[in-house]
């Protein structure tokens, strides 16, 4: 072969190698995952933090649950506990969905309220309460409420929940982001971040934005429990922007599967 002949080939080759190459514009472009892969993403680290609790087969076995939620105000300079509010809890898994009743006193007030598989209920002081009233208005969305934190991270497998990856953080965390299906839920338009630190499982913070609002609530886990092989958080822990505790919400005397009558879900 002549030399002109080779040097024409070799300069065609060295061309078409350059177009196989990509520029470090390109490769950084190459990085960012496409939604097909951020969704796989976002479902893996999900996936990672329901393996470490040992599978949906830790969740599947709670048929009912009866536990306490207190939740604790904190002044935010100070640091002091500003006051507390226990709420009793008892919840079921039925073939008529989730069923919940929460109680709770309100100074000299004994409110009770709670969801029965086709409506909501609301009792005060042995009172019917109806559309109007705070407690009748809002035991949708705290039976749901209830029902969602002491089975996480499971509810993120339900029907009609999203995971979408929202790439990382300031921080380098690793953000997914949950949206609802039309009618999931009360809000369909509620928020959420779980922010996951790279090589741990549980998700090193949590904020949402409820529907209608403009401010995130962050949070963090602290204190996981596990009762009969049921895993749960014990802590969830609010601070504001500048990192102070605002609010604390504990779970405490938890009980997996206590037996029930059903009636209980009723409002009677």
């Amino acid at each position: 072969m002549k030399r002109t002949r080779v040097v024409v080939v070799l300069a065609t080759s060295i061309w078409v190698a350059s177009l196989a190459v990509p520029t470090p514009a390109a490769r950084a472009e190459a990085r960012v995952p496409t939604p097909v892969q951020a969704d796989a993403l976002a479902d893996s680290l999900v996936a990672n933090w329901i393996d470490a609790l040992g599978g949906l087969e830790r969740y599947w076995p709670m048929k009912s649950a009866r536990f306490t939620v207190t939740t604790e105000m904190y002044d935010a300079d100070s640091g002091r506990l500003r006051r507390t509010r226990p709420r009793y809890v008892t919840i079921a898994r039925t073939d008529k969905g989730e069923l919940s009743r929460i109680e709770r006193w309100e100074g000299d007030d004994f409110i009770q309220h709670g969801w029965d598989g086709d409506a909501a209920w609301a009792v005060k002081n042995g009172e019917p309460l109806g559309p109007g009233d705070m407690d009748y208005d809002q035991a949708r969305y705290v039976s749901g409420d209830v029902q969602y934190w002491i089975s996480l991270p499971f509810k993120l497998r339900d029907d009609g929940v999203n995971l979408h990856y929202r790439g990382r953080d300031e921080e380098g965390r690793h953000v997914v982001g949950v949206s609802f299906g039309e009618g999931i839920g009360l809000h369909d338009g509620d928020a959420w971040q779980y922010r996951f630190e790279e090589g741990k499982t549980w998700p090193a913070q949590v904020a949402y934005m409820e529907e209608g609002r403009t401010n995130w609530n962050r949070l963090r886990f602290e204190d996981i429990r596990e009762v009969d092989g049921y895993i749960f958080v014990g802590r969830r822990v609010y601070f504001n922007e500048l990192g102070q505790v605002t609010k604390v919400i504990r779970t405490d005397a938890f009980e997996l599967n206590p037996e029930l009558d059903l009636a209980v879900f009723s409002g009677s």
